[in-house]
């Protein structure tokens, strides 16, 4: 009934699950791009047209426009993404302090 094993597990830490979050984002960044190559072999006359396509749709939108308005959010979300992380690794250094 019960998967788990009877002895508790080591919790993660903060870098451990970061790592794993990357590798799982690798793993399928990789996937998509073989999916895509076999795509495109399959059709090749398909791919330069969407790229055409693709390429005209960014020569007609604003891009610098774009490009400002990421720069600015991302540097409005960093100062608390930041205190977010120290917390988490304060958290984990108490929890660590207390088990010893």
């Amino acid at each position: 009934m019960n998967d788990q094993p009877n002895h508790p597990e080591k919790p993660m830490t903060m870098e451990e699950g970061v790592n794993v979050l990357i590798d799982n984002a690798r793993q399928g960044i990789r996937q998509r791009y073989h999916k895509c190559e076999s795509r495109i072999r399959k059709s090749p006359t398909k791919a330069v047209l969407g790229a055409v396509a693709a390429g005209y749709l960014m020569h007609r939108l604003p891009m610098r426009a774009i490009v400002v308005t990421q720069v600015r959010v991302l540097s409005a979300l960093t100062p608390p993404a930041l205190l977010l992380f120290g917390a988490a690794k304060l958290f984990e250094f108490l929890q660590r302090q207390e088990r010893e």
